[in-house]
């Protein structure tokens, strides 16, 4: 196949992509109603704060990312920076602040989310977000994105020894301080967990 070909069939491939989540937004929003939020009224280049939930539809290799808000307005989030960390978050509850982008209308405003917090579960506990700084059979500690470092126990303990340097969330039981070799450190006995981010390349891992 020559060079020409080649730059011939990506660009085949990338309007089929385009196109096939066209028509997959068209026909999700078909199911729901208008609810006339904020992104409606927005302009490109609006900065917007919206609470809703995360959700993957369709089918890879191009799965759709979208945010389904509180009331009722579908949001699609396209490949912003924090686009692949929502991605691994389908089903949880976000705060998300983005800036509207231009070419979509109507029910599906585009957005470009710029930072993001995670809203409480179901069952109220709000997750400590961060990244597992040390994970040893002696200790794994998550560095909060608060500041604040918790020694990780209990049965899921031994998880997070694969897990060094990833991003994570996690809820649990929250104890008292315990005295560590790093000093007096909380600790959360992990009831639940979820994998935002693979490990950071260059952090150190004690």
């Amino acid at each position: 196949m020559t060079q020409i070909h080649r730059h011939q069939t990506r660009a085949l491939l990338a309007l089929a992509a385009a196109g096939t989540a066209a028509l997959l937004l068209a026909a999700f929003l078909g199911c729901g109603g208008r609810s006339g939020g904020k992104g409606q009224e927005a302009n490109p280049g609006d900065t917007i704060y919206v609470e809703g939930k995360i959700s993957l539809r369709g089918s890879r290799p191009f799965p759709l990312l979208l945010l389904e808000a509180k009331d009722g307005v579908i949001y699609m989030i396209d490949t912003s920076p924090k686009a692949e960390e929502l991605r691994n978050l389908d089903q949880m509850a976000v705060g998300v602040t983005a800036k509207v982008l231009p070419g979509v209308k109507g029910d599906a405003p585009a957005l470009s989310v710029v930072a993001y917090d995670l809203l409480p579960l179901p069952s109220g506990e709000r997750p400590i977000v961060g990244v597992i700084v040390a994970a040893s059979l002696e200790e794994v500690v998550l560095q909060a994105d608060d500041g604040s470092a918790w020694l990780i126990e209990g049965g899921f303990k031994t998880v997070f020894l694969d897990l060094a340097g990833s991003k994570v969330w996690i809820v649990g039981d929250r104890r008292f301080a315990v005295n560590t070799v790093r000093g007096d450190l909380r600790s959360i006995d992990v009831s639940e967990y979820g994998v935002i981010r693979g490990s950071q390349t260059g952090l150190q891992i004690r």
